[in-house]
């Protein structure tokens, strides 16, 4: 739902939608707890590279705001960072919570982003993650596992799915297209 309502900004949008759970679970079993975060979100990036590249795609975009949560620390960010050369687009990177949530009651988004739901990260969220993880020790926790084949296993048994808006762009978005 709330993807197909972003199409009214930005027309036409490729939802992937990864297969994730086997991953998370290797990674609750061989990393510390207090690093699985950041593990999880440096594999996911790693994922997200692969399907850039198999779409032909530039870059890659999240919703991370700064400091946010404990994985959208400057520190985490670096750490997380590490294994792609892909831009990494933030567009709310600057915005407060307050903010975020203005934004999304402006185009219509927060009635869907409200509504309770598991997903990989509440599932998988430890107690203490660790807010300025080091890029050292988390390469060093993740060099005892090959994730390789998981992360290949994601990105062939990614469903995609076009959602098109079907209507006219926003009119505030119109010089963009």
């Amino acid at each position: 739902d709330l993807t197909k309502r972003l199409t009214a900004f930005g027309g036409d949008i490729k939802l992937h939608i990864v297969p994730f759970t086997k991953t998370q679970e290797l990674i609750q079993k061989q990393i510390p707890e207090n690093y699985s975060m950041t593990a999880t979100r440096r594999l996911m990036l790693q994922i997200a590279d692969k399907l850039r590249e198999r779409h032909n795609a530039l870059a890659v975009f999240t919703g991370e705001s700064l400091g946010q949560v404990a994985s959208q620390t400057l520190e985490s960010m670096y750490a997380i960072n590490a294994v792609t050369s892909t831009p990494v687009l933030r567009p709310l990177i600057g915005m407060d919570k307050t903010e975020i949530i203005e934004k999304a009651k402006e185009i219509d988004t927060y009635d869907i982003s409200i509504r309770p739901y598991e997903d990989c990260c509440t599932i998988f969220t430890p107690s203490a993650p660790k807010t300025r993880p080091k890029k050292e020790k988390i390469e060093h926790f993740e060099s005892y596992t090959d994730f390789e084949p998981l992360i290949s296993e994601a990105v062939e048994n990614t469903e995609t799915i076009v959602l098109s808006s079907k209507a006219e762009t926003k009119d505030q978005f119109a010089d963009f297209f």
